[in-house]
């Protein structure tokens, strides 16, 4: 071989390495940008190992295991915390020991003097790591400036950017053309919650690789995070112009859509393209996909979906919770119970939410399950989330239906606590639930008093309030029974004639729809007038009876009635039918 070849294929070799090392470094630093810490630590460890002496990718590894343990702490990992914060110690000693006479060696040293809280001696060696930092080394320079980006000082809550912006801006003035550099001072000044300088320096990277879509993601991140309208969107999807596959736009694009927007619509369908398209596509986007489906009412794409994630991870057990719902919206009610009640037994009880307890209460209720249950599970709900207070109305309903009324009214005035302003419906109610409470001695007044509340709200629903009112009122006449012991009490019977009387006026203009009723209203009114010696009332009243009764036994009282009016005490069986 030539000398001319094999110094050709040394270039080649060297370009080769030179490739390679930047983009497995243009990797690692993406995973740091977007705070993907695991991937980063497994990127530059992944590169420490292929090439010991690449002191760049110990600090940058060590940086890495800084932020894990920043996030951990969050968490309360206290334990991962002090791991994570040896091995950045371990790297960063590594990083010297790789190539102790290198200019990078100094700014191992200042880490690592930045962990012993010796913050002045640190200095001393970054400015040492400037001197003799070569010029045309960003990256050198670069990770001067980064030695500040993940230490905290002991009292402090946030990294003395302030220094590391410095630096930064010092190795801008020796080269603004340098990618990593550009997109370091971005993130400097993102978590500086300085929106204007971080976008300016993002469009700097953005300009310098163009087909790159990191930098038009973490631009959509700044102007999320400065609650841009409309520009987070612009850039997730100029990072996919450019990366149709770029799993970061994808989701970062998805989740603005469905967490920020709660544009349902859209962000299924962009759930859709990062689990189609993603080249990192996780288990729980797929998750999330499925609670888009069922947000949108899409619940056959929603089970279908959740029975493929399950064959893959049966753990995910959230997701039986979404094939119940979904399960009961397409009307699959028995296996959708079946399902619950199993995710009832698979969770704890802190994992579980107050929609389910509400699904399992409807199921039951139509499935005609356990009434006592469901009531149970509607009461779990309200307890939960304060908010459901509507629900009492559903437990109400529960409870009149078994016949519980004094049940059903004890729940519907929790109801009515809640409501504003009652409406003609909710006055009804009332007065049903009141007027069937035996157990309360004050339960036909209560009733009488709704029931006026009905016609006062709604005068169109005068039939139905007036014709309660009156049977309310009427059972706290005396008794037929004790007007017979006592004649003297025939005096106080009436307290439903004025009620009977408004009935009649209105229940009179569709005779035949209301003849039950009026039957029985013209029946009290003229015991009331026979009693009271009201010849005209009690004519006209009996002349009405007459005209409508067609039972004999009614008729023969109605003349029995006219015969005796005036000259002897009314029948003590108030017109009624003896029996």
């Amino acid at each position: 071989m030539t000398n001319l070849l094999k110094k050709a294929f040394f270039l080649s070799a060297i370009l080769f390495a030179q490739t390679a090392f930047c983009q497995s470094h243009a990797a690692g630093n993406e995973a740091m940008q977007l705070e993907d810490w695991d991937k980063a630590i497994s990127i530059f460890s992944g590169l420490t190992k292929v090439n010991p002496a690449d002191q760049s990718a110990f600090l940058s590894l060590g940086n890495a295991y800084l932020a894990r343990a920043e996030y951990e702490l969050a968490k309360g990992g206290k334990e991962q915390a002090k791991s994570d914060k040896e091995s950045a110690l371990a790297n960063f000693n590594a990083a010297y020991a790789a190539k102790s006479d290198a200019p990078m060696a100094f700014i191992a040293n200042g880490r690592v003097l930045l962990l012993q809280n010796k913050g002045a001696e640190a200095e001393k060696q970054f400015i040492k790591a400037k001197k003799y930092a070569n010029k045309k080394d960003m990256t050198t320079w670069r990770q001067i400036g980064e030695s500040y980006f993940y230490y905290i000082e002991p009292g402090a809550k946030k990294p003395n950017l302030a220094k590391a912006e410095a630096y930064l801006k010092e190795a801008l003035e020796i080269s603004s053309k340098d990618f990593a550099l550009q997109m370091s001072l971005g993130a400097c000044y993102k978590e500086m919650s300085s929106g204007g300088p971080a976008a300016q320096h993002y469009e700097f990277a953005e300009v310098l690789e163009p087909k790159n879509p990191l930098p038009k993601l973490m631009l959509a991140k700044v102007y999320r995070i400065a609650k841009v309208p409309g520009k987070p969107i612009i850039f997730y999807d100029k990072a996919l112009e450019v990366a149709p596959n770029y799993t970061p736009a994808l989701r970062g694009k998805a989740e603005y859509l469905f967490f920020v927007l709660h544009k349902y619509e859209d962000a299924t369908q962009a759930y859709k393209a990062l689990v189609e398209k993603g080249t990192e596509v996780k288990i729980e986007d797929e998750m999330q996909l499925a609670n888009c489906y069922y947000l949108i009412k899409d619940c056959k794409s929603c089970s279908e979906l959740v029975e493929k994630i399950l064959q893959k991870d049966p753990s995910k057990n959230y997701l039986r919770r979404l094939q119940a719902y979904c399960d009961f919206e397409n009307g699959n009610l028995e296996r959708s119970l079946k399902t619950l009640n199993e995710y009832f037994n698979i969770v704890t009880p802190d994992k579980l939410l107050p929609s389910d307890f509400e699904y399992h209460a409807k199921l039951l209720v139509q499935t005609k399950g356990d009434t006592i249950q469901a009531i149970k599970d509607y009461r779990k709900v309200i307890e939960m989330d304060s908010s459901k207070w509507g629900l009492y109305e559903d437990i109400d309903r529960l409870e009149w239906t078994r016949k519980n009324y004094c049940g059903a009214l004890s729940v519907y005035k929790m109801y009515l606590d809640s409501v504003a302003t009652l409406k003609t419906s909710e006055w009804y109610t009332l007065g049903m639930r009141h007027y069937f409470c035996k157990e309360d001695s004050l339960h036909f007044q209560n009733a009488e008093n709704a029931f006026v509340k009905v016609v006062e709200t709604n005068p169109e629903a005068a039939i139905v309030g007036w014709l309660w009112a009156a049977k309310s009122a009427e059972k706290m006449d005396p008794s037929p029974d004790s007007i017979a012991v006592h004649p003297e009490l025939a005096n106080e019977y009436g307290k439903a004639r004025g009620y009977y009387e408004k009935y009649a006026e209105v229940a009179e203009q569709d005779k035949d729809k209301n003849k039950k009723d009026l039957l029985k209203a013209y029946q009290y009114l003229a015991y009331c007038y026979f009693v009271k010696v009201e010849a005209d009332k009690f004519n006209a009243v009996m002349d009405k009876w007459q005209a409508l009764e067609t039972d004999p036994a009614q008729i023969q009282t109605i003349i029995e009635m006219r015969q005796a009016f005036g000259k002897e005490s009314a029948p003590t069986n108030g017109g009624k039918k003896n029996k």
